[in-house]
């Protein structure tokens, strides 16, 4: 298949439906975690000073996530190849020293900006507005960079510079796909949180299959 926002996809979607259960499954338990840690760090209590707290569980949030994605990302890869990932797919981190690294950097602007924009002072507020574009920008062109380092082994500094290189070369299209992608989260979201359960994987295996196919891999 050509590249195309809907092919993208579509293909994803062929690739889910054919091996459903190890990615509801470990997208399910991602989410269980996110609600423990949320829960036993205060992240439901509106009335407590839960401002230590907070930053906990902010910093174990970023850390499961990141080392869930390095598992999705795999298995995306796997996907692409025309491989059935199982649950052991899910259960191994590969690269994770430069994978690490790689999310502490991409994940220094939206640090900076969260308490930025909630700022009282109107010019503290206008800096954090401006780093949380910047953010959206620095994630966009960055979004290849834990693909090149799961497949192919590169550290985070020559990652970022491949996806950026990457990204610009196919900007249009990656736009496109990012934002629908976006909004199917945003669908999947409002059904309850429960379509996420699809989605997410949906979007780890489209963004996987636009990644190999513009930069000249073979999908299967």
């Amino acid at each position: 298949m050509g590249f195309t926002a809907s092919n993208a996809v579509t293909f994803a979607w062929r690739r889910f439906k054919a091996n459903p259960v190890p990615w509801v499954g470990v997208t399910a338990l991602f989410g269980i975690l996110l609600g423990v840690i949320t829960g036993a760090t205060g992240g439901f209590d509106t009335e407590a000073d839960t401002t230590g707290m907070l930053s906990l569980s902010a910093f174990l949030t970023w850390l499961l996530t990141t080392l869930f994605w390095n598992v999705f990302t795999q298995a995306g890869l796997a996907e692409v190849a025309g491989e059935r990932p199982n649950l052991n797919r899910f259960t191994t981190l590969k690269n994770f020293g430069p994978f690490l690294i790689a999310a502490v950097v991409l994940g220094v602007l939206g640090v900076i900006a969260q308490p930025l924009v909630g700022a009282g002072n109107l010019l503290l507020s206008l800096i954090g507005v401006i780093c949380a574009i910047a953010a959206l920008v620095v994630a966009f062109l960055l979004q290849w960079t834990y693909l090149f380092i799961i497949d192919r082994d590169m550290s985070a500094p020559d990652a970022m510079r491949a996806s950026v290189d990457g990204i610009r070369a196919n900007i249009g299209p990656m736009l496109l796909l990012t934002v629908t992608l976006a909004a199917i989260n945003v669908l999947g979201a409002l059904l309850c949180g429960l379509g996420l359960l699809v989605t997410i994987p949906l979007a780890v295996i489209a963004s996987a299959w636009a990644y190999r196919t513009l930069t000249g891999a073979t999908a299967k």
